[in-house]
C-alpha cells in the first residue's frame, strides 16, 4: 500500500468514527438545529463540521472531522517529535464538544487523532493522541465514576497499564494555571502515542469513542429531565468561562489550528453561547458548588475512592 492510499484509508476510519457519533447524540437535537458543513482549504486540507448553535437541548454543540497536511509542524507541536517537527505532516480526527442546556449535564469533550511525518518519500514517524473529559456544573458522584471506569474500560482492552498515565496525564493537562483548578472532573488524555500497531491504535481510537458515547448517553437519560434554578444557570455560565480561559489560553489543538491556518469557526466552535465572567463570583458559593470545587480543585481516584 503506497503512502498515499495508508493515510487516504487512516482519514476513512477516523470518518467513520465521526458519522458514529452524530448519529448517536443525533436524536437527542431537533435534527433542524443541526448545521453541517463540508469545506475544503487551499493547501491546508478538508474536513466536515457538524455544529448545533442556539439548540433545544444544546446551547452549542460540535462534531468535527478533518483531514490536512502541510510542510511543517506547526510552533504548537515543536519538541514534541524533534527533528519530525520540521518535516512535512499528514494529520485526521475527531473532535466533539457539547454544551448542553441543562446544567445537571456536563459539559463533555472528545479528542481523537492521528500523526504522521515524511522523510524522503516514506512515513518518518507516526502517533496517535486523543482523550475525553467531563465538566459538570452540579455534582453527580456516580456519573464521576461510571465515567472513569469507561475510560479505563476503553484503555484495557489495549494495556492495562495505560489508564493510570492517560488520567494523570488528563489532571495535568486540563489544569487552569492561572485559577489554580482544574477545568473539570477528567478523563483521559494522551499525545504522541506510539502504538504498538496501526491497528493497535486504530483500536484505541475507536474504543475511547465507543466509551465517551456510550458513558455521555448514559449520563444524558440520567439528567435532562432532572429540574433546575436560576442559580444552577448562572453557575453553568460562570463555570463555562473557565471553559473559554482554557481552550484559548493553553489548549494546544486550538494553538495547533490556528498556527496551520485552519478554518476557524471549525476550531472555535467549542466555545460555549451562553456564558459570563463575575466579578468575585467563587467567594459566594452554595453548598452544591462547594462540593464541586472540591474536585476542581484537588482531582479524585473515582475509581478506588481516594
Amino acid at each position: 500500500m503506497n503512502i498515499e492510499d495508508k493515510t487516504n484509508q487512516i482519514a476513512d476510519f477516523f470518518s467513520e468514527l465521526h458519522k458514529n457519533l452524530h448519529s448517536k447524540i443525533g436524536p437527542y437535537e431537533d435534527s433542524n438545529f443541526f448545521i453541517e458543513d463540508e469545506w475544503k482549504k487551499e493547501n491546508l486540507g478538508s474536513g466536515t463540521s457538524i455544529v448545533v448553535d442556539q439548540g433545544n437541548f444544546f446551547d452549542k454543540a460540535g462534531i468535527n472531522f478533518s483531514k490536512i497536511s502541510g510542510d511543517s509542524l506547526p510552533a504548537s507541536s515543536v519538541g514534541s517529535m524533534d527533528n519530525s517537527t520540521k518535516m512535512p505532516f499528514f494529520a485526521t480526527g475527531v473532535s466533539v464538544v457539547f454544551h448542553p442546556k441543562n446544567p445537571n449535564i456536563p459539559t463533555a469533550h472528545l479528542n481523537v487523532r492521528y500523526f504522521c511525518t515524511f522523510k524522503d518519500g516514506q512515513i518518518f514517524e507516526e502517533w496517535f493522541g486523543g482523550g475525553f473529559d467531563l465538566t459538570p456544573y452540579i455534582l453527580f458522584g456516580e456519573d464521576c465514576v461510571n465515567w472513569h471506569k469507561s475510560a479505563k474500560k476503553a484503555c484495557d482492552s489495549i494495556n492495562e497499564n495505560l489508564y493510570t498515565d492517560f488520567k494523570k496525564n488528563c489532571d495535568e493537562y486540563f489544569f487552569i494555571k492561572h485559577r489554580k483548578e482544574h477545568r473539570g472532573i477528567g478523563g483521559i488524555f494522551y499525545e504522541k502515542h506510539k502504538a504498538e500497531t496501526l491497528d493497535h491504535g486504530l483500536k484505541l481510537s475507536q474504543n475511547v469513542c465507543e466509551a465517551f458515547t456510550n458513558s455521555y448517553i448514559e449520563i444524558i437519560n440520567k439528567r435532562k429531565d432532572l429540574g433546575f434554578e436560576e442559580r444552577d444557570k448562572e453557575f453553568q455560565k460562570f463555570r463555562r468561562g473557565r471553559y473559554v480561559e482554557f481552550n484559548l489560553v493553553y489548549d494546544r489543538g486550538t494553538l495547533f489550528g490556528l498556527q496551520t491556518g485552519g478554518r476557524i469557526e471549525s476550531i472555535l466552535m467549542s466555545l460555549p453561547n451562553d456564558v459570563a465572567w463575575r466579578y468575585k463570583f467563587d467567594e459566594s458559593l452554595t453548598e452544591k458548588e462547594k462540593n464541586l470545587y472540591k474536585f476542581i480543585k484537588n482531582p479524585k481516584d473515582w475509581i478506588d475512592g481516594s
